[in-house]
């Protein structure tokens, strides 16, 4: 075990957003040709208990493109969604940056996908759902330090818009209200040879059945968010 890692700082529940219908098929490379700066994901499941890895955890991940795209959906990135509900219908048969691994002896997968860019009311972030067996243990969110956000942003070309970014960490309506110790949601990111390797921790009590966390009809918040007092990187 990371002796670094706080075991009574489980990840928290959140949100599942709109964009998550389709689930990923097992594959650890999910980029698909897309392009971004490439990022090496590593994710290790943890026994709030006592430390130990777990094993046999099926890991779910999707999350949005280099221009804050979801595939399987045909959404505008700088507008905000009509609907913040969960379960939208997918409207295409694209399926880039979601897949599914289940965690080796060591607690732990790769992926090996794209640095994730902002799309209208939410910073940067990767959706995870943790599965036993069928079950559906966690369904949470892992984030990035703000400032190699905007290094992409404004160096990066893949990640030029049109639009500029209106949410940032600190005005991320998810982190905003989510309940719980935030401590383990960041990813400890470096530079690599020809991208980033990330490494990201994910702490939860085998046996827990997660409880859905779908936002209330009507409840969008204003373009950009508020400001909030969460602890932010």
């Amino acid at each position: 075990m990371n002796d670094k890692v706080n075991l009574s700082a489980k990840n928290p529940e959140m949100v599942e957003g709109p964009y998550y219908a389709i689930g990923g098929t097992y594959r650890s490379d999910v980029r698909d040709g897309l392009p971004g700066a490439k990022l090496e994901l590593h994710i290790q499941v943890l026994n709030a208990a006592d430390g130990t890895p777990l094993s046999g955890i099926d890991i779910d991940l999707w999350h949005a493109d280099a221009i804050g795209r979801y595939s399987g959906f045909d959404a505008n990135p700088d507008e905000v969604p009509a609907d913040l509900s969960n379960g939208q219908i997918p409207t295409n048969d694209d399926t880039f940056l979601r897949g599914r691994q289940t965690t080796d002896g060591d607690g732990k997968v790769t992926f090996l996908t794209i640095y994730p860019s902002w799309y209208a009311l939410r910073t940067p972030h990767v959706h995870l759902k943790l599965f036993e067996g069928d079950v559906c243990n966690l369904t949470t969110q892992i984030y990035f330090p703000e400032a190699l956000n905007q290094k992409l942003n404004t160096e990066h070309p893949g990640y030029a818009r049109k639009n500029e970014q209106d949410t940032f960490n600190n005005r991320d309506p998810v982190i905003a209200t989510t309940s719980g110790d935030f401590e383990n949601t960041w990813v400890d990111i470096a530079e690599g040879a020809d991208g980033y390797i990330g490494h990201a921790t994910v702490i939860i009590t085998p046996g827990e059945v997660h409880e859905p966390i779908i936002p209330p009809a009507g409840q969008i918040p204003p373009k950009g968010g508020r400001p909030h007092d969460v602890p932010v990187k």
